[in-house]
């Protein structure tokens, strides 16, 4: 499912493509997108965060993938503040962890251990607090000197 949203409206696209078909002997298929999706496709050429694989290759969460992605964005500044909920939604878990006592101890902290073991990131976070509960996150991170090199 896509999720569009502006300061209107959220739309929610379920069905991306109109079709696939497998190319028999040649190891590819073929994507026809649907209108609405196209439209959107097309548009991503600037807008869109680049990386290497072999650099998430050995990550084994999702989480852990998603975050590297939402860092990525920010790679020119190596800082990135996000408000809680936007990172929840981010990594398509708004209806899980109430406590943030808990997604930080099964999500953040996990993720950022293991991107500081297997990736090319080394990374610290704090939280930003609004009264007592805690409102957002605060990333810095830089590369690795030791993951730079390309083989």
């Amino acid at each position: 499912m896509i999720i569009l949203k502006d300061e209107h409206e959220e739309v929610k696209l379920r069905w991306i493509q109109k079709g696939v078909k497998k190319l028999k002997g040649e190891g590819a298929v073929v994507i026809t997108w649907t209108d609405e999706v196209l439209k959107y496709i097309s548009s991503l050429q600037n807008r869109f965060t680049t990386y290497k694989l072999r650099h998430i290759a050995e990550l084994q969460s999702s989480h852990s993938i998603r975050l590297y992605e939402l860092l990525m964005k920010f790679s020119s500044t190596g800082e990135r503040v996000i408000y809680l909920d936007d990172f929840k939604s981010a990594l398509g878990i708004s209806d899980k962890y109430p406590t943030f006592k808990e997604l930080n101890r099964r999500v953040i902290k996990a993720s950022v251990d293991e991107l500081n073991q297997r990736s090319d990131l080394i990374i610290s976070y704090e939280t930003i607090k609004k009264g007592r509960s805690v409102a957002a996150l605060s990333f810095e991170f830089k590369k690795s000197a030791q993951l730079k090199m390309d083989l």
